[in-house]
């Protein structure tokens, strides 16, 4: 998860480069050197998808990043702050996509951490990288995964797999990705990982393969058991204390097999508001930044 970007590119050069070839419209977010999904990317991922929404030349589209990492997720200055008027929330971006009118893919290489791992989870595919790394450290800070991340990660995963990576904060490897679904293709160093997904975008515009939406998909497994949420909430508390935001997690997660899509969304939304809101996360973040600032050669970091 971004801390605060280091400027790296050009002050006129486009947060989101656009291309089309073959049918597909590729959006290639340009914001080094994590590719943080701020605001003003959010934006202009938003305004770039209204742009081809209704243009029929556009069959599929892939979302990709610029650089050796998919996104290292959001800003940390933004958690806590009210989203400006006109602005464009994760969850809000996450819903275009996953309702978008063409199918949408997600091209993965490297690492994809917090608000990269909500948005990739809302496209209708997953392609990754052979050395592809996911994670949602978000509890590490106090606060839960927001954008309806609670509720599409046990949809595509199952409640345990779910469990492990956002109540432990522990990240999730190719194959697991894969073994679990939440990558639906691993791209082996020898092929192309772009031209992969935009092949997989195309398929789903043909039929020739599912056009899945992970808010309408059941939860693998089903409902957790009672024993399976004490044996995890015993570990989150090993491992975190006291912290509140473990605990919301894990009754988060056991709600998406349990509740409609959106009443799941709507209770993430207001525990993650009152979290990240609250002292306890305002002062690991900013603990967390002190720390950044040990080391002056330091650009971005993860929690």
């Amino acid at each position: 998860m971004d801390l605060a970007d280091t400027p790296t590119r050009p002050d006129d050069a486009p947060l989101v480069a656009q291309h089309r070839a073959a049918g597909v419209a590729w959006l290639e977010i340009t914001h080094p050197p994590i590719n943080a999904l701020n605001r003003a990317v959010r934006r202009a991922l938003r305004d770039a998808l209204l742009a081809i929404q209704d243009d029929a030349a556009v069959r599929a589209v892939v979302i990709a990043s610029q650089g050796r990492m998919f996104s290292g997720g959001g800003d940390l200055r933004e958690v806590g702050q009210p989203d400006p008027p006109g602005s464009t929330p994760l969850g809000d971006l996450a819903e275009l996509v996953e309702r978008f009118p063409k199918p949408v893919v997600a091209a993965i290489q490297g690492k994809a951490m917090g608000g990269g791992v909500l948005l990739a989870m809302a496209c209708h595919a997953r392609v990754g990288s052979h050395d592809a790394l996911l994670a949602l450290p978000e509890v590490n800070l106090g606060f839960v995964p927001g954008a309806g991340g609670t509720q599409r990660l046990p949809r595509l995963v199952g409640i345990e797999a779910a469990l492990e990576m956002v109540a432990l904060a522990q990240p999730m490897k190719t194959d697991t990705a894969l073994a679990t679904g939440w990558l639906d293709a691993v791209v082996p160093p020898d092929l192309d990982l772009r031209d992969t997904a935009a092949a997989w975008a195309l398929a789903i515009a043909e039929g020739g393969r599912p056009w899945r939406r992970t808010a309408d998909l059941g939860v693998p497994g089903g409902p957790a058991t009672p024993s399976l949420l004490a044996r995890y909430r015993e570990l989150a508390a090993e491992r975190f204390g006291e912290r509140k935001a473990v605990q919301e997690a894990i009754t988060l997660i056991a709600l998406a097999a349990e509740r409609p899509f959106a009443e799941g969304a709507a209770a993430e939304r207001q525990a993650y508001l009152r979290l990240a809101s609250s002292e306890q996360t305002q002062g690991l973040v900013a603990a967390f930044f002190a720390a950044r600032q040990k080391d002056p050669k330091t650009k971005s970091a993860t929690p």
